[in-house]
């Protein structure tokens, strides 16, 4: 579901809500706003944009001392799936 479908869902579901409903997204939308979320890990979590920058920092640390891996072995790891 792309991100149009997602708003026409959710404004169908807003527009016949609950009062309790619509004080939980009210909530979530707050909370969501003020801790500056940009995305979510694949766990669910979310991601700020601090935690973001640090990891940014992080992955440029590593492979300035040469901790990666090359694209030709993780063709090589492949291979052996």
């Amino acid at each position: 579901m792309d991100a149009r479908e997602l708003r026409k869902e959710l404004h169908n579901y807003i527009d016949h809500a609950d009062e309790t409903f619509l004080k939980m997204m009210h909530a979530i939308s707050r909370k969501y706003k003020k801790s500056e979320i940009i995305g979510f890990n694949v766990d669910g979590s979310p991601i700020t944009q601090k935690d973001l920058k640090n990891r940014v920092k992080a992955a440029s640390k590593r492979v300035k001392a040469g901790l990666y891996t090359t694209q030709e072995e993780v063709e090589k790891e492949i291979e052996n799936w």
